[in-house]
């Protein structure tokens, strides 16, 4: 175990439990304050008559929420003189870096384009893996999670309705994730997991030639078919690669024609392949040298737009990159309309021959309208297609009148996906399923559909579509759902109705609503009381990074969580932090609101592994945009903890007192023979840890 400064730690600890109570009786908080069990709505009758919250409080909760950002005195002192000033002060929010950085996050949760691995998408690419090559592994999930929320705030930002969500056949691209839908589009695996290589069948008679000896090949010359070396690809690993395996290590390497082959090669990585004496040699996952794809392709962001190919035209290609770098349009088969349909919401929530897409639909149904197939729904389609009719030759699982209610409602809806996608996420082929398009059916709206943009539109017109997402913004401000009988809800989704579901203007009324600043009494504090909840994961490293200037400390946006050996300190522990992700068939995120033991040991860690990145640090060691402060200065960097990392200002009753404690803290530090460093480490540690930082609500 690493060594661990004592006094330092209990220090601090003691300290943050004196600013919580000192933070608590200031502000005066009331038993509704206590936040409930995970997902868990308080009892309304153990609750305290309403006690209104203050700017100083809800104008920083707000302020947070949306960037990360402490609240300044300025901005506290317009909105105590004009309450209606919080909407303005929100509009410039909306228009700062962090609040861009916050809703990406936001929309990666939202649209359930998280929570992946690459063995994930094994399905899609069966019996291999999306990419092998540890150097890009990484880039490529990245992208894969990060592509449908950049196209919400692209989309939104032009002015477009939330509602192209499910509808749009746009999507912001890099390089790399273009290549990748190409890929997909040639390389398909049917319902028995057939796999039909159209690459492979177009070029029966073609040979790709790997070398590394004999020099560099321009690419150029490697897609030219008039040219000598036409499909000779260059990779320096073929020199070495399977060294260790006898009769393994060849150059050059000739492959038949393969589309999976091409894509590792672009990727920089080497398929197995059987030698002459009959050896089979095992793939060779590549070093950073080896990729075809640039570092530059895996961060030129821009919006594509995907269309099925017209009569006689031919699908985009895959491998020529040059051509895919400048792509704006990218002619596919295999229909990509919404989140419902990336790659990634696929691999997040994977069917099988069994489910045969209930499980997709379900999923597409909580996140585009805030509603699941729970046996509830009235609703009842005519003739119900695509009822189960015992797909493992057995009783038909819907016959049991304790399962139809759900039946009648999935099994109608999952044909519509069914009939478009093959178990793996392919096209579908088989024509059981594709002559059974199915039928919209769901709360109350009944629709005949052909198709997923029929399905899209469906979704996009469906009345709950407003009321979900006005829903989603509530756990993510309030860490608990809104009253959807609270007319102050029900106005507010009307409103957003009626902007035609713009993004940013729900946003901002919203969280100048009382329901998110408690500001005067609604039936949802009636409700809930007032919830303050834990910092979850998101909300924390993005005050983290928006206050101290890191730029991903906790290694969110890196996917390097997903390899513990290439992980910091605070990215390890952060990783394991509750996040507002969404479950399997669960229409609220997980919602982890009370501190428990586990919760205050890792932000103790987190805020312990920052201090000697903020405090002391050697000039040679700073990171360019990152705080720093100076023992030789502590009674200024006291000041700003409390500011900056507490975010309370001068004129907020708290701060005086939350100063005092510090400077104490600070005093007993060196009293115990601690060095200045350590002593202000566990001044910065105390302050991290204040609830006022480390919650959503107070």
């Amino acid at each position: 175990m690493r060594p661990r400064n004592l006094t330092r730690v209990r220090l601090a600890a003691f300290a943050a439990t004196l600013l919580a109570s000192a933070l608590t009786s200031a502000v005066g908080c009331h038993s509704s304050a206590s936040a409930p069990a995970q997902n868990e709505t308080p009892d309304s009758g153990t609750s305290m008559p309403f006690q209104a919250d203050p700017p100083a409080v809800y104008v920083a909760k707000v302020k947070n929420v949306l960037v990360g950002l402490p609240p300044t005195d300025a901005e506290i002192q317009a909105v105590e003189a004009d309450p209606t000033q919080l909407g303005t002060l929100i509009d410039g929010w909306m228009k700062l870096p962090q609040y861009t950085e916050k809703m990406m996050r936001f929309f990666e949760l939202a649209f359930q384009q998280t929570q992946v691995s690459y063995s994930d998408y094994a399905d899609m690419f069966y019996p291999d893996q999306i990419d092998i090559n540890s150097t890009t592994i990484p880039l490529l999930l990245q992208n894969a999670q990060e592509s449908f929320a950049r196209t919400m705030l692209a989309l939104i930002a032009e002015g477009q309705p939330l509602t192209q969500g499910t509808t749009n056949t746009q999507l912001m691209m890099t390089t790399a994730m273009k290549e990748l839908y190409a890929f997909l589009d040639v390389y398909e695996v049917d319902d028995n997991s057939k796999v039909t290589d159209h690459f492979k069948d177009a070029n029966s008679k073609l040979q790709i030639t790997v070398e590394a000896s004999g020099g560099a090949i321009p690419l150029s010359q490697t897609l030219d078919p008039t040219s000598a070396n036409y499909m000779h690809w260059y990779d320096p690993d073929v020199a070495t690669a399977n060294s260790s395996v006898a009769g393994c290590t060849v150059d050059p390497l000739v492959y038949p024609a393969s589309a999976i082959t091409l894509h590792y090669l672009l990727y920089g990585s080497l398929a197995g392949w059987t030698n002459s004496a009959g050896t089979k040699c095992p793939p060779f996952d590549g070093s950073s040298t080896a990729p075809q794809l640039q570092a530059s392709d895996f961060s030129d962001w821009t919006m594509v737009t995907i269309r099925p190919p017209g009569s006689g035209e031919a699908v985009s290609t895959f491998y020529d990159l040059p051509t895919l770098r400048q792509a704006t349009t990218l002619v596919l088969q295999t229909p990509r309309v919404g989140f419902f349909s990336t790659p990634t919401f696929a691999a997040n929530w994977p069917t099988n021959t069994s489910n045969t897409m209930r499980v997709t639909m379900n999923q597409t149904f909580i996140v585009a309208l805030g509603s699941m197939v729970d046996g509830t729904d009235t609703t009842t389609p005519p003739g119900v297609p695509g009822l189960d009719t015992g797909d493992d030759g057995g009783t038909p699982h819907a016959s049991d009148p304790a399962c139809f209610n759900c039946h009648k409602i999935l099994d109608p809806s999952r044909s519509i996906l069914s009939a478009t996608y093959s178990w793996n996420y392919h096209q579908q082929i088989d024509p059981t399923w594709t002559a059974q398009p199915g039928m919209f059916a769901f709360r109350g709206v009944i629709t005949p559909v052909k198709n997923v943009t029929d399905f899209g539109n469906a979704l996009a017109t469906h009345p709950l579509f407003a009321s979900g997402w006005v829903q989603k913004l509530c756990y993510y401000a309030n860490s608990s759902a809104c009253d959807p009988t609270d007319p102050v809800f029900a106005q507010i989704v009307s409103d957003f109705t009626a902007s035609n579901y713009s993004w940013n203007g729900l946003v901002k009324e919203l969280l100048s609503s009382p329901i998110v600043t408690n500001a005067s009494e609604t039936a949802t504090a009636a409700q809930n009381g007032e919830i303050v909840a834990v910092s979850r994961r998101d909300h924390l490293c993005a005050a983290l990074d928006a206050r101290l200037g890191f730029g991903d400390v906790c290694q969110i946006n890196s996917s390097l969580q997903k390899n513990p050996t290439n992980q910091t300190l605070v990215g390890q522990i952060a990783s394991g932090l509750p996040s507002d992700a969404y479950g399997r068939g669960a229409v609220a995120p997980v919602l982890p609101n009370t501190p428990t033991l586990f919760y205050r040991a890792g932000i103790e860690n987190i805020c312990e592994g920052l201090a000697t990145q903020v405090i002391d640090v050697p000039t040679a060691k700073q990171v360019q945009g990152v705080q720093q402060w100076s023992s030789s200065q502590y009674q200024s960097a006291i000041s700003d903890f409390v500011s900056e990392i507490m975010g309370l200002t001068s004129t907020d009753p708290r701060a005086a007192q939350a100063a005092s404690l510090l400077q104490a803290h600070y005093a007993a530090a060196i009293a115990a023979k601690a060095t200045p460093t350590a002593a202000l480490q566990s001044t910065f540690v105390a302050a991290c840890m204040a609830p006022s930082f480390v919650s959503i609500g107070m």
